[in-house]
């Protein structure tokens, strides 16, 4: 009969032998990898790089005063878009 304990026992074994083959495949896998040529490393990092026109965003010069931006909205007609973090402050400010 199998209690509680045991089958408590027995998760505990296990989980304990899967870290252990966990670590062991990660530690070999960082072997395996080879290091990149630095000849090739600055043309893998350029094109990693967030590219110009990839996010039209970043191109905006946005403002981080309301009064400015309010006032900016009203002369140009044009919508006031407000970002916010979770927790409701401004510019993840807390």
């Amino acid at each position: 009969m199998v209690t509680r304990i045991s089958v408590t026992r027995i998760s505990v074994v296990v989980l304990a032998v899967l870290s252990l083959v966990a670590s062991v495949q990660m530690g070999t896998a960082a072997e395996r990898i080879s290091k990149i040529p630095m000849r090739d490393f600055q043309r893998l990092h350029s094109m990693m790089k967030p590219q110009f026109g990839e996010s039209p965003w970043r191109e905006v010069s946005w403002l981080t005063n309301i009064t400015e931006a309010r006032r900016r909205a009203l002369a140009e007609d044009k919508p006031l878009v407000i970002f916010t973090a979770a927790d409701g402050s401004p510019l993840c400010r807390t």
